[in-house]
């Protein structure tokens, strides 16, 4: 049987074979060798991006900006990049540039490498958006990569309103040698804006909420998916075929697959400073969200917290699913679910959400898979991923258990945030990311103490 690494490089070359981004360039001998990469997808940026991405923090050698130009086909200015690109020629050629691959000299131990996905195809489908726009960047590490000019085996993302902490690559070096992911600790900066600072600062709540109900859960999905603060091994990268294409949330699906193969480093540490701004670049995501949280009459009135309740519903079936084994009859689980602690009404909603997602017939299968106990487990949450628990959780939410709003939640079972002062929104960021082992405050402003 071939070893993992045997494994691994097959992978990676199939991926290069047959799913890689067509007509990427290849890397001359001149360019690099460079020792980190980071993905950054760019639309709609202004040239100021290029002094942010000059002075990213320092690694173990040089570090290559792979920066991918683009622009949905739902935005018809077609001078919506041109700002940019003009301020990018400007910059001095780095060794290896020439016709097909512009790269550019940005700082004393950076490079960025051009990739403007507009100027050579057109307008992305907006459908694809900045799904496609990460796949074709971190494409483009993978086959550097392959050709020795790229030493580190991480592929980082982040986006074009991030500012990496100083420690970034020190932070990643210390994942386990057995993950195939890492996301790093994040906090929103502070605008003049108070009224967008309290909005974001709800919507991050939000996240970390999310996060807090599925470590409640003890489910093995318990992650925060934002591609500004993602790096993924890759090999593991190649496994899973890369990015979904898809106008939002591929940072999630990405981290779904990933989940399958290994484990996902939550990292501690400094904070990736991601700048607070509404936006509706992407159908749904951060920017969305705070547009639509800033129109509130009270941010924090918002209905954008799941009820409790369901991810003590979510606690119990997983606490019950190693019976679920050898037990043949869904019709039990209400009663099993009941026993666990659940009320009776959350049990049946429960059991037809389940059901919804075909409960029955993933056992089945998990069973025909499974040797003992554990490989049935291992099975069950092959199927019963991040996106069903999700589904599962919105299906309770239909059914009776709807989102509440921040300031519902200090009155209902069971307490998923730490303690705190009541009300104070900077306290409970604080409790919660202190309990990750973050170290926001060093990024948080005064202005933040004064609005949140």
């Amino acid at each position: 049987m071939p070893t993992r690494s045997v494994r691994q490089d097959i992978a990676t070359r199939r991926y290069l074979q047959r799913h890689i981004a067509p007509g990427l360039p290849e890397c001359s001998a001149e360019a690099g060798p460079w020792q980190h990469v980071v993905v950054v997808p760019a639309y709609r940026e202004s040239p100021s991006l290029i002094a942010r991405l000059s002075q990213l923090p320092r690694g173990s050698g040089r570090t290559l900006v792979i920066l991918v130009i683009n622009r949905p086909d739902s935005d018809l200015d077609a001078n919506t990049n041109s700002a940019l690109r003009e301020a990018l020629g400007l910059l001095p050629e780095a060794p290896g540039h020439r016709a097909d691959c512009n790269l550019r000299r940005a700082g004393a131990h950076t490079d960025i490498a051009v990739l403007d996905l507009e100027s050579g195809r057109g307008p992305l489908p907006a459908a694809q958006g900045v799904g496609l726009a990460r796949k074709t960047g971190a494409d483009l590490a993978l086959l550097w990569m392959h050709a020795g000019r790229i030493h580190d085996n991480w592929i980082c993302n982040t986006d074009a309103d991030a500012t990496l902490p100083s420690s970034y690559f020190a932070q990643l070096a210390s994942a386990p040698d057995a993950a195939v992911a890492a996301t790093f600790p994040f906090v929103h900066s502070a605008t003049q804006d108070a009224a967008l600072n309290t909005a974001t600062c709800v919507y991050e709540l939000r996240l970390h909420y999310y996060l807090r109900g599925l470590e409640h859960a003890c489910s093995p999905y318990a992650w925060h998916s934002l591609g500004s603060c993602l790096a993924v091994r890759k090999d593991a990268y190649a496994q899973v075929r890369g990015f979904p294409r898809r106008a939002a949330a591929e940072d999630f699906y990405l981290l779904n697959k990933l989940t399958k193969l290994g484990e996902v480093a939550r990292l501690r540490g400094a904070c990736v400073r991601l700048e607070a701004r509404a936006s509706n670049r992407v159908p749904f995501g951060t920017g969305p969200a705070v547009s639509a949280i800033t129109l509130a009459a009270e941010p924090d009135s918002a209905r954008i917290f799941e009820h409790p309740m369901v991810f003590e519903a979510l606690r119990v079936f997983l606490r019950v699913l190693p019976r679920l084994c050898t037990e043949s009859k869904v019709n039990v689980l209400p009663h099993q679910l009941s026993t666990g602690g659940l009320p009776a009404p959350l049990a049946l909603a429960a059991t037809r959400a389940l059901e919804t997602l075909k409960l029955s017939q993933a056992l089945e299968h998990c069973r025909r898979q499974s040797r003992d106990a554990e490989s049935f487990q291992r099975h069950f949450h092959q199927w019963f991923d991040a996106f069903r628990t999700l589904r599962f959780l919105r299906e309770l939410g239909r059914a009776g258990w709807p989102p509440m709003t921040l300031q519902a939640l200090y009155s209902q079972e069971p307490v998923l945030w730490p303690q705190h002062k009541q009300g104070d929104l900077q306290a409970l960021r604080l409790a919660l990311t202190q309990r990750w082992g973050w170290e926001p405050e060093k990024c948080w402003k005064p202005a933040y103490q004064a609005h949140c």
